[in-house]
């Protein structure tokens, strides 16, 4: 077991109770794929267990060890270890493809090193190598913000694979791309899980896409967890259990 989070409950100061008394446990390796509708507390998981934002109660264990209100140097380690993903890509749109890729490597040259651009030739080889893993190393030395969108996240894919992480968050990676690359880009996140091992967290909102990649879905719904399972089990009435009875479901291909 890779994650392990007991009764977790998240009130932000406006009172908004976004996650009510969460319970799960994630195997090493597994690709958990989170769905529910917007405000449903999936962004708000993803955030607590890579500690962007504090747990108001309960406990987040990763590894085997409470990170729930860890800080500092301790807090740093654990984030090393921990990638996460996008939906609105994160990148440096000025500087080129390669150089935000280099800042996934910050947990092993040291922040300094990383300002002054000073990276060893194995950490550029790296980086070379997880741009060819998501099929566009040929656009090293461009700019970030001369790439399409679904391009722009296969940067942030790479700069996650940099960071050799033992679990990647995803936040809606796909939800602003258009349905033929968002199938493409989910292919790399599920090459990064087949074939590195990495376990996998990723918040979806398209269940043909979650039937084809997920070992495991969890849907909530209001702040707590409505269903755990297998995702060819999630039938039209489950679907209407999570989404309303007035939802209709759209397939990408």
């Amino acid at each position: 077991m890779i994650l392990k989070i007991d009764n977790l409950h998240k009130v932000y100061p406006n009172g908004t109770h976004a996650l009510k008394g969460v319970d799960l446990k994630v195997d090493e390796g597994e690709f958990l794929v989170v769905i529910g509708l917007s405000g449903s507390g999936k962004s708000t998981l993803l955030r607590c267990i890579n500690r962007l934002i504090e747990p108001t109660e309960g406990t987040i264990e990763f590894l085997g060890n409470n990170i729930t209100h860890i800080k500092g140097e301790e807090l740093r380690k654990i984030k090393s270890q921990i990638a996460m993903v996008f939906q609105q890509f994160n990148l440096i749109k000025r500087s080129s493809v390669l150089t935000n890729v280099l800042a996934g490597s910050l947990g092993r040259v040291g922040t300094i090193n990383s300002i002054f651009n000073k990276f060893p030739d194995d950490v550029y080889d790296d980086a070379l190598l997880a741009l060819n893993t998501v099929g566009i190393k040929e656009k090293a030395d461009v700019r970030a913000d001369s790439l399409s969108g679904g391009q722009q996240q296969r940067v942030a894919i790479a700069r996650s694979i940099l960071q050799k992480p033992k679990l990647l968050l995803a936040d809606e990676p796909v939800a602003s791309l258009d349905p033929a690359t968002s199938n493409s880009v989910m292919q790399y996140f599920y090459k990064i899980n087949k074939e590195m091992g990495t376990t996998v967290i990723c918040n979806l909102h398209f269940l043909s896409l979650v039937r084809k990649y997920a070992s495991r879905v969890i849907a909530l719904k209001e702040g707590k967890i409505v269903y755990e399972g297998a995702p060819a089990d999630i039938d039209e009435k489950w679907f209407k259990t999570i989404y309303g009875s007035e939802a209709e479901e759209v397939e990408i291909r």
